[in-house]
């Protein structure tokens, strides 16, 4: 059976909670969640003027000047940008006794195994990230123990879903989303394109390209990497050895992805 953790300034409503916000904290998933912004005290800023307005705009707790004046929270919520996380974890640690508290680094790309000031000074350290498309109703975190069963209190709270990774994971986390996203865009791309060199108009070259995509992502989902088969790895290799030259002459750049492609794939799939 779970046991609540004990923190020092925990009200009956649960910890008492401030913000470090920067670079457009109002475009934050943070920005969107009631509950938590009802409950937020004290708010800081690379300024007082900045902290200010950070408040005003979120219509949620009281800036303050100094970092000294987070000390009575149990768990501070960290949304600045990566730049500027060694900066306010450095800052932050110099202030305030960290021990026990619960930070929280929020759209960051960093783990919570990250060696900062935040882990030095005794913080129970966690990351919180939205879920690419899921409109802000899906999050992933990892971290401290402690800091995820309030993770998960508040997300209950805000009615979202929480997705918890295994500490440390957030490099293989990202490496799925960006496999997915940015890095699977240069392939759809060299589809649509050689689909349309051999006299498909764009929107039949987009539509096959999109039907074909998704039945391999059915495939993998069903049967995972048993849904590669080695007929396929042979006509790859056939398509390779009698195609490429042709392929080339035609788009030296679309070759060039092609053959990588195959090769990747026949590495990961069967080695």
């Amino acid at each position: 059976m779970k046991t609540e953790p004990v923190m020092g300034g925990r009200s009956k409503n649960g910890p008492v909670m401030g913000m470090i916000g920067g670079g457009g904290v109002n475009r934050s998933f943070l920005a969107r969640m009631p509950v938590l912004l009802k409950r937020m005290g004290p708010v800081k800023g690379a300024s007082f003027r900045v902290a200010r307005r950070i408040a005003n705009t979120l219509r949620a707790g009281d800036a303050v000047m100094s970092y000294a004046e987070l000390a009575p929270c149990d768990l501070i919520w960290i949304a600045v940008p990566d730049s500027g996380l060694d900066r306010v974890s450095r800052d932050l640690a110099a202030a305030t006794p960290l021990t026990g508290k619960i930070a929280v680094l929020c759209g960051s790309t960093r783990d919570s195994f990250w060696p900062s000031p935040l882990l030095a000074g005794g913080a129970r350290v966690a990351t919180l990230n939205c879920v690419e498309e899921s409109k802000e109703r899906l999050f992933v975190a990892e971290g401290d123990p402690a800091a995820m069963w309030e993770l998960r209190r508040v997300m209950a709270a805000e009615k979202r879903k929480l997705i918890e990774l295994r500490a440390a994971s957030k490099a293989l986390y990202l490496s799925g989303v960006h496999l997915a996203t940015h890095l699977l865009l240069p392939w759809v791309a060299a589809s649509v394109e050689s689909l349309r060199d051999a006299g498909l108009s764009r929107s039949e070259a987009t539509h096959l390209a999109n039907a074909l995509g998704m039945r391999a992502l059915r495939a993998y989902a069903k049967a995972g990497p048993k849904a590669w088969s080695p007929k396929a790895a042979d006509r790859l290799r056939l398509s390779i050895a009698r195609d490429l030259d042709t392929i080339r002459a035609a788009d030296p750049r679309l070759a060039a992805l092609y053959a990588d492609g195959v090769e990747q794939a026949l590495l990961y799939f069967e080695s």
